[in-house]
């Protein structure tokens, strides 16, 4: 059996760690490493992590200054043993047959990245099926346009297992607001085969703070990581997954315009970014059709549309919270 490293990032996370630690050891796969990262926590997160320590020789823990999740996961790459890497957020849980699933679907057909289902939820006692069989109907692989144009595959780094080569000469960007959106991509563009395993093994849990954000600050770190996105496949003179990456980033455009409503001078400048990535790939056959129709609409009626879509987002945040 090859070792799979999970690595978990680590901050004021006492309220939760517990649970996370104890659902990664209930693993029906046995042969992993559990790297815990505490990333300067100020509660008792590094203390609970050294107790389970003594308890399992699996476990390692390593304690940085605070620099964010990116940092943490860093420093896991860099110390990690594994042939494959799994990661888990520390308020977070998993099925116990996450691992054992995960690794039977890459290992089936030599894949190199292996995306499962996940569950968002605000119920920390949620209940978690264990009682099925891993199935291999139930795998299917997907494309690279597929991943990244039709957006099939989703942005977090968890929920999914890689081989150890996809993160070779890699470094999460530290500092950066989502950083898995400023990533996910270029992971996509190095593993030559990809697949999705229909099984909901990874549970993540919906905390205030992952509902109500400032969506200005949100939504503008976006747009320095899609015109990274856009460099990096104009490098790599890829022309399909340039279109795909432009139609997503005027979606990015799209809602930061939305977001700085009183900034009259700032909103000029994401419309007019709008319009000229639009005017590319407007007639893009990798724009679904509901994007079609919202974006012809937002460049008729940027600010009707606007305020429609600061409804429909705050209705679902309001609706997430009940």
């Amino acid at each position: 059996m090859d070792l799979i490293s999970i690595i978990v990032p680590i901050y004021n996370a006492e309220k939760y760690i517990d649970d996370c630690i104890k659902s990664i050891l209930n693993q029906t796969y046995s042969r992993f490493e559990l790297i815990l990262i505490d990333d300067g926590s100020s509660d008792r997160s590094l203390e609970i992590c050294n107790n389970w320590k003594r308890k399992d020789e699996r476990i390692h823990v390593y304690s940085q200054k605070n620099g964010g999740a990116s940092a943490a996961r860093n420093f896991g790459l860099k110390v990690m043993q594994g042939d494959y890497v799994v990661f888990v957020d520390s308020d977070d849980w998993v099925s116990p047959k996450y691992i054992e699933f995960l690794y039977k679907s890459i290992k089936l057909d030599d894949y190199d990245i292996v995306q499962c289902n996940l569950k968002a939820t605000f119920d920390r006692d949620e209940k978690i099926d264990v009682d099925h069989n891993f199935e291999i109907n139930k795998i299917r692989e997907i494309t690279k346009i597929q991943a990244l144009n039709y957006r099939v595959y989703k942005v977090s780094v968890w929920a999914k297992i890689y081989k150890k080569d996809i993160f070779d000469n890699f470094r999460f960007r530290e500092g950066a607001i989502y950083e898995d959106d400023a990533s996910y991509y270029i992971f996509i563009y190095r593993a030559k085969k990809i697949a999705i395993l229909e099984e909901t093994l990874y549970y993540y849990y919906m905390s205030d703070n992952s509902v109500m954000r400032n969506d200005k600050s949100l939504d503008l770190a976006f747009i320095d990581i899609y015109k990274e996105r856009i460099e990096f496949f104009i490098e790599k003179d890829e022309k399909e997954f340039l279109e795909g990456s432009i139609a997503r980033f005027c979606l990015v455009l799209l809602l930061s315009y939305g977001s700085v409503v009183q900034d009259i001078e700032l909103r000029e400048n994401i419309f007019d970014l709008y319009v000229q990535n639009y005017n590319e790939i407007k007639n893009s056959k990798y724009l679904l059709a509901r994007d079609k129709k919202l974006f012809f609409f937002f460049r008729i009626l940027p600010k009707l549309c606007s305020v429609c879509i600061k409804f429909a987002r705050g209705l679902r945040k309001r609706c997430q919270l009940r």
